[in-house]
Parts: C-alpha cells; sequence; structure tokens
C-alpha cells in the first residue's frame, strides 16, 4: 500500500519522508539512499568548502541513485551569521545549476533568495528550529 500525501505529490517521491540538512552528516551517500528508499534526501550545502565541492557533491548525489528511484535529492541552505565570510550567492547559483528541485532553507529567512528558486521552478522548504 502506496501512502499519497500533498507531500509526496508535491515533491514527486513515493513515501513522505524528508531527511532534512545536518551538518557534517548531509553528504551524497546519506542523501541518495534516501531519495532511492523513496524519500527526499538533502545535500548540506555548508558541509562543503567551496561552492565548487558543492557542485561535486550534488554531482555524485545525483549520480549514485538508481534506474527508476521513486525519491529525489535536493539541498539544505542553511542562512546564518557565521565567523567567516559565506558567498551565499554562490551557493544559491551552484544549487540552481544543479538541476535539483528542492532547496531546504534554514536560519534566518530566506528572502533574498526565494525569487531566484522559484524563477528556476524550484520548490522551497523553510526549516525553522528552536
Amino acid at each position: 500500500m502506496v501512502l499519497e500525501t500533498k507531500i509526496t505529490k508535491l515533491f514527486g517521491i513515493r513515501h513522505p519522508i524528508i531527511q532534512g540538512g545536518m551538518h557534517y552528516v548531509g553528504y551524497a551517500g546519506l542523501a541518495a539512499a534516501v531519495a532511492n528508499a523513496g524519500g527526499l534526501g538533502l545535500v548540506t550545502a555548508l558541509t562543503q568548502p567551496t561552492p565548487e565541492a558543492l557542485a561535486a557533491e550534488i554531482k555524485k548525489a545525483q549520480g549514485l541513485l538508481k534506474p527508476g528511484c521513486e525519491g529525489a535529492v535536493g539541498v539544505n541552505l542553511t542562512i546564518l551569521p557565521m565567523f567567516s565570510e559565506v558567498d551565499y550567492g554562490a551557493f544559491r547559483d551552484v544549487i540552481i545549476d544543479s538541476g535539483v528541485k528542492v532547496v531546504e532553507t534554514a536560519g534566518r529567512p530566506p528572502g533574498e533568495f526565494v525569487e531566484a528558486f522559484k524563477q528556476n521552478d524550484m520548490k522551497i522548504i523553510h526549516k525553522c528550529g528552536e
């Protein structure tokens, strides 16, 4: 029996399972495993040291998807004050250029990124933590 929900329809996944972005855990292998199991797996952008490394990690995750995969791979972009300068615009561009259709934002409000994601037909989840 397949459980069809608003989440499965919205993200085109078999199961209503979303693996949230997790710093130092959200790598290609985990994201692809969740997607291959029918959920939404997320590569965590800021776990990667550079936008170029993120591009490679997303490509790696996409390459690990099995034929007929009923899940999806997306990207988490956490927007927080950092101890070092982060080029969020470059990370945003890599996410858009990767072809993923789902981005999870977290941290502060993602207003400055929303329009660019929407213009590229991406679904946006904003995760609020406490």
